[in-house]
């Protein structure tokens, strides 16, 4: 007769570290997503739901201005490195700090608080396509051109919520590439904004997230790569019995998965045209460039101090004060995620001002190389940070209102060792074709000798790309009166 095994409970004590995608992390990411009318909306929405919130009133405003010549000195506000003087527990808040004018410090010359501001009212825009978005981070990297090859071919085959539905086979056929290369090039585009593009199923989509959060072999890793089945099915003592966490542990687990993204290219899919405000003023004032942080028709939030009363009073009721704490710590996320994201972007303009002066004298025949991991480099933040910074941000400048990201482009080394900025390169390309002689207007190869005698070498091929992602047709076309 066999006996049954003996079971007992038992109580033990285990020690791990976890990094948890909390709400506040989320709620960082997605406010230094969004662009200036967004957030507008959504501080609007939280001034409606959370009571704590009150809107300084508009006399109160100051108006910043922040002088580039004096460095970034201030406290690295990016999510990678959030202050150190936010408490993590109620009992540890500074009601004094909170319950003032919630407004950043900084520069403020008031002797300039006279300028006029350029008066733009509203400005139309497209949304760029998922395509376009991952096509300018891929001219952005350096990589081999065989690896950048089959990268836009993986980009072109991306379904609108951003899955691959090419297998890495076909991929080879298609490049003519080998199984190696086909799989570096698609690393290369799983590493691109918005992370999880590149993913053959969503499983991948929601590791390749993980992975990018540093929470590679966390709880929610294992589940979604071994209990992917159980997940579905919201079996969750099941999948606290396989992998040996308590349930607890698991519904903290599937709480982070909820929060990652599961059609990441659906943010790029609506081509509607939208409505833009510059984030940023850049202009000259007495020889000197200055960034002003364009608040206008921004709510301008802080604490109500009437419910610092309430929350000391000995007269209200634990319901009361439960309450009250909760929205008090919604509130002290979101001005601190709003106080990072302005941060953040000043710090990037302030890099891209450093950088780009004499494009910001003379004009877009002088725009310098400039790549998002340098300014991340700079800034000691990560390259998908600067990369959601700079999409759909704008910022008007003494050239013109202009998308943050066009100042990021890849750069040709010439004879004399300078770099220069593809748009220098086209606009040079552009310069020749409208002054040629139509009758016999220039070919690609022509072109590339053209520019060889200004010491700019490059392949007959990629003067045709250039001249096809400026929409001007080829010879025979224009030969025949057609110039786009």
């Amino acid at each position: 007769m066999s006996r049954k095994p003996f079971l007992r409970q038992s109580l033990d004590l285990r020690l791990s570290q976890r990094l948890a995608l909390t709400p506040s992390l989320l709620q960082k990411i997605e406010i230094l997503q969004l662009n200036k009318l967004e957030l507008q909306e959504m501080l609007n929405q939280e001034l409606i739901e959370n009571p704590i919130l009150e809107e300084i009133p508009e006399p109160e405003i100051p108006r910043e201005l922040i002088r580039i010549d004096a460095g970034i000195t201030e406290e690295d506000f990016s999510p990678e490195n959030p202050p150190s003087n936010i408490p993590d527990s109620f009992e540890e808040i500074d009601f004094r700090y909170f319950f003032r004018d919630y407004l950043d410090t900084g520069y403020r010359n008031r002797d300039a608080e006279d300028i006029e501001r350029p008066g733009f009212e509203m400005f139309l825009s497209r949304t760029p396509s998922l395509e376009e978005h991952l096509n300018w981070q891929l001219g952005l990297l350096d990589i081999k051109p065989e690896i950048a090859r089959a990268a836009a071919e993986i980009i072109g085959n991306l379904n609108e919520d951003g899955y691959l539905r090419l297998n890495l086979e076909e991929l080879s056929d298609v490049c003519g590439c080998d199984m190696t290369e086909a799989e570096e090039a698609l690393r290369v585009v799983q590493n691109m904004d918005p992370i999880g593009v590149g993913a053959r199923d969503l499983r991948e989509c929601l590791l390749i997230q993980l992975a990018n959060l540093e929470m590679k072999g966390s709880l929610a890793w294992i589940i979604i790569e071994e209990q992917s089945g159980l997940l579905e099915g919201r079996k969750f003592k099941e999948i606290a019995s396989a992998t040996g966490a308590s349930f607890d542990e698991v519904l903290s687990a599937v709480e982070n998965i909820k929060g990652l993204i599961p059609k990441p290219g659906l943010k790029y899919g609506n081509q509607k045209a939208v409505y833009i405000q510059p984030e940023v003023i850049i202009t000259k004032v007495n020889d000197e460039f200055v960034i002003m942080m364009n608040d206008e028709g921004m709510p301008q939030l802080r604490m109500n101090a009437g419910y610092r009363d309430l929350l000391k009073s000995g007269e209200t009721s634990g319901e009361t004060k439960s309450f009250l704490k909760e929205k008090f710590r919604s509130a002290v996320d979101l001005l601190r995620s709003v106080s990072q994201r302005k941060q953040t972007i000043y710090k990037v303009c302030a890099c891209v001002v450093n950088r780009q002066k004499d494009f910001l004298e003379k004009g877009p025949a002088h725009l310098k190389p400039m790549l998002i991991k340098d300014v991340a480099g700079e800034l000691g933040v990560h390259s998908s940070t600067i990369s959601r910074v700079v999409t759909n941000k704008y910022v008007d400048t003494p050239q013109g209102v202009m998308e943050l990201r066009k100042f990021f482009t890849m750069g040709v080394e010439n004879a004399h060792g300078e770099d220069m900025s593809i748009v220098q390169i086209k606009l040079k390309i552009r310069k020749m074709i409208e002054e040629e002689n139509r009758k016999k207007p220039f070919s690609d190869n022509q072109l590339g000798q053209l520019l060889r005698r200004d010491n700019i070498f490059i392949t007959r091929r990629t003067v045709a790309k250039y001249r096809e992602q400026m929409q001007i047709a080829g010879s025979h076309e224009r030969k025949s009166g057609y110039l786009i």
